[in-house]
């Protein structure tokens, strides 16, 4: 009987282990190595981005990965005042199931196993991208979102949004969803 359950037991390993420095996910601080606050001249290191949108001193910047469907990786900028030359990272989305929280959340995750962290989080927005309606729950307190592809309890999590902690991932200026609209699909 042992012997049955060991196989799945260990499919699970992966996600129990503790994630890398470049995998950890800290709501208002960082997504893997990507910091809030950090200089966007550092996204340099992530080579030139597939698409971008920018005005009045703020941008969205997106980036793709590998696989089917490719991930997105998508970074939110504005100068920082009093500093007309500085730009700073302020939000920071991923689809990828690479990035994961402490708790173990990642792209995924069902809204019932993020309430269960987190509690009922209230809703912020709902939009329609080319893949499909998101609805955004947001822990503005922390600084973490969720974006899931429904509402019910069974819905999953499409991508995991950092965002400065006590600011509404929805509420910045150059709002995410117009910008998510515009980005071309990758398949």
């Amino acid at each position: 009987m042992l012997l049955l359950l060991l196989p799945p037991l260990l499919s699970l390993l992966p996600l129990l282990a503790t994630p890398t420095p470049a995998q950890l996910v800290v709501p208002g601080r960082s997504l893997g190595n990507l910091k809030l606050g950090a200089d966007a001249a550092t996204l340099a290191n992530l080579g030139p981005a597939a698409y971008s949108d920018a005005a009045m001193q703020k941008g969205w910047a997106t980036w793709f990965g590998a696989g089917h469907p490719a991930s997105q990786l998508d970074v939110y900028t504005t100068m920082v005042p009093g500093q007309d030359t500085h730009k700073a990272v302020q939000v920071v989305r991923a689809t990828s199931t690479y990035f994961r929280l402490a708790n173990g959340l990642r792209n995924g995750a069902t809204l019932r196993q993020i309430q269960e962290c987190y509690g009922r989080l209230p809703l912020a927005t709902s939009y329609q991208l080319k893949t499909g309606p998101r609805y955004l729950y947001d822990n503005v307190a922390l600084g973490i979102a969720f974006e899931l592809d429904g509402q019910a309890s069974t819905s999953h999590c499409r991508a995991l949004v950092v965002h400065q902690p006590g600011q509404a991932a929805a509420k910045i200026y150059l709002p995410m969803p117009l910008y998510l609209k515009e980005v071309p699909v990758r398949k």
